[in-house]
C-alpha cells in the first residue's frame, strides 16, 4: 500500500463492468488495497444482467473516491474510453472486473514511469486464478513469456504473443490517450491494437518481469466466445502493422521479413493478404481498422481465411 503523501491521487483507475457479480467485489478491493495513490475509481457497468451493479454500488458506501455509472450494452472499448474521458489523473489504470491486483503494483508500475520518462505505458507479468481465486498454470503463457522478452522488437513480439494479455494491464499517461487517440471498437483485440499503435508511433513500453496481477480465467472469458472471430481481430490488427511497415519501404525490410513469418507461423498468411487488399483499397483507414469489420464481403473472406 502506498504511504508516501508524493503518490498521493496519481492514477486514475477505469473499471468496465459486465455480469461480473461474482468477481467484483474482489476486483474493485484490490484497487483500494493500492492505496492513496488511487484518486478516483471509474466504474461503468455496461448493462450487466445480472446483479453486478448492485453489488458495486453496494462495495462504493463509505468509498467516496468510487464513481459509478452506467450505460446500455456498448462493448469493452466503447466502455474504456468513456471512462478514460472522465479520468482526471496523470496516469490511467485498467483493471476488467473479473481480474485482482496485486498489492503495491501501482506503486511499483508507476515507479517505473518515473524512473523513464519515455515510457507511455507499463505493464507487468501475470500469474492465473480460477472462479475460486485459486492460482492455476497457464501453459501458453509459459511457453511464450521467454520468447516475449528476448525479442528486441516490441511490436514484433506482440504481433507474435501478445504477453501483455488484457487492458487490465495498462497503466498508461493521460496523455497519450489524447495524442493517439482511445481504443479500437474491436471486441477481442483492442488491447493489442493499442499496444501495436504504441509502436508503430514511437512509443516504448515498460516490462516488469513479476507477476503484479492475477488474469482470472473461467468459462465466459471473452476471448473464449468464438475462437475464429478472435483470429480474425488478431489477424486484421497484425496486418494493420505490416501494412503501415510496407508503407515505409525500404527502412524496414528486415521487419516485414519477419512479420511475415510470424503470420505464417500462426496460420495468418491467407486473412492477412485480404487485409492487405482492404488496407491498400482504403488507405485513409484508421489505424483501430474497425471499418473492416462493417465491410461484409471482406469479413466473411476473413473468417474462411482463419
Amino acid at each position: 500500500m502506498s504511504s508516501g503523501r508524493e503518490n498521493e491521487g496519481r492514477v486514475s483507475v477505469v473499471v468496465p463492468l459486465y455480469n461480473h457479480d461474482s468477481y467484483i467485489v474482489g476486483a474493485l478491493q484490490s484497487v483500494i488495497d493500492q492505496g492513496n495513490i488511487v484518486k478516483e475509481v471509474i466504474v461503468i457497468d455496461d448493462g450487466s444482467k445480472d446483479d453486478s451493479l448492485r453489488i458495486a454500488r453496494q462495495f462504493a458506501i463509505g468509498n467516496p473516491r468510487i464513481r459509478i455509472s452506467s450505460q446500455n450494452n456498448s462493448g469493452a472499448a466503447v466502455t474504456l474510453n468513456r471512462g478514460v474521458q472522465m479520468a482526471s489523473a496523470e496516469f490511467v489504470a485498467i483493471l476488467n472486473s473479473d481480474d485482482v491486483w496485486a498489492p503495491g503494483r501501482l506503486d511499483r508500475l508507476v515507479r517505473a514511469l518515473d524512473l523513464d520518462v519515455g515510457l507511455d505505458l507499463a505493464a507487468s507479468g501475470l500469474s492465473f486464478i480460477n472462479d475460486d481465486s485459486v492460482e492455476i498454470r497457464n501453459a501458453w503463457y509459459e511457453k511464450v513469456r521467454d520468447r516475449f522478452i528476448e525479442r528486441r522488437d516490441l511490436g514484433l513480439a506482440l504481433m507474435d504473443a501478445n504477453i501483455l494479455m488484457t487492458t487490465s494491464n495498462f497503466v498508461i499517461r493521460r496523455r497519450v490517450f489524447d495524442e493517439l487517440g482511445g481504443f479500437a471498437d474491436l471486441r477481442y483485440a483492442h488491447d493489442l491494437d493499442f499496444g501495436l499503435r504504441l509502436t508503430l508511433n514511437g512509443r516504448r513500453i515498460g516490462f516488469i518481469d513479476r507477476a503484479l496481477m492475477a488474469y482470472r480465467v473461467h468459462e465466459t472469458n471473452t476471448i473464449k466466445e468464438n475462437h475464429a472471430s478472435v483470429r480474425v481481430d488478431w489477424a486484421m490488427v497484425a496486418s494493420f502493422f505490416l501494412w503501415s511497415l510496407l508503407r515505409n519501404g525500404s527502412r524496414n525490410v528486415e521487419r516485414i521479413q519477419l512479420a511475415w513469418q510470424i503470420l505464417e507461423t500462426h496460420d495468418l498468411t491467407r486473412a492477412a493478404r485480404e487485409c492487405l487488399r482492404y488496407f491498400d483499397a482504403h488507405p485513409s483507414a484508421s489505424l483501430a481498422t474497425s471499418d473492416l469489420l462493417a465491410d461484409s464481403v471482406t469479413k466473411s473472406k476473413l473468417l474462411l481465411a482463419v
